[in-house]
């Protein structure tokens, strides 16, 4: 029999997109290189998240490492990723798969502002 312990959704969808902005570091070669440029946030998980953006990667997504900000809650969160999948999402639009590069001490504090994150939401009767 299998007993599971997890409480927590293996993936928070955002039925609002929550606005978030991609950073490419300055050392990356392709477009946006070292600047900020606006997304949502389309879902989230300890692992991972989905965004959209009008920020082309298509031909640098093999291996292309980004900084994403976004706050959730109550504070501005900012964490280090790459890119696994991306593709066009209508005119102008591009969606992305980023794995989140996440040190222990990140993971909790992710965790901490999904429940926080969460509660609110609920609270609202959102």
């Amino acid at each position: 029999m299998d007993d599971s312990s997890r409480k927590e959704p293996f993936r928070y969808v955002m039925n609002q997109p929550i606005e978030c902005w991609l950073e490419l570091p300055a050392g990356n070669s392709g477009p946006g290189a070292g600047k900020l440029t606006e997304g949502v946030l389309l879902d989230l998980s300890r692992s991972g998240c989905k965004v959209r953006t009008s920020l082309n990667l298509r031909f640098t997504a093999g291996d292309t490492k980004l900084i994403i900000h976004f706050q959730l809650a109550e504070d501005k969160l900012q964490f280090e990723g790459s890119v696994r999948w991306g593709w066009m999402f209508g005119l102008g639009q591009f969606q992305y798969g980023i794995r989140l590069d996440l040190q222990e001490a990140e993971e909790e504090h992710l965790l901490r502002e999904l429940e926080i994150w969460t509660n609110t939401r609920r609270a609202q009767g959102l």
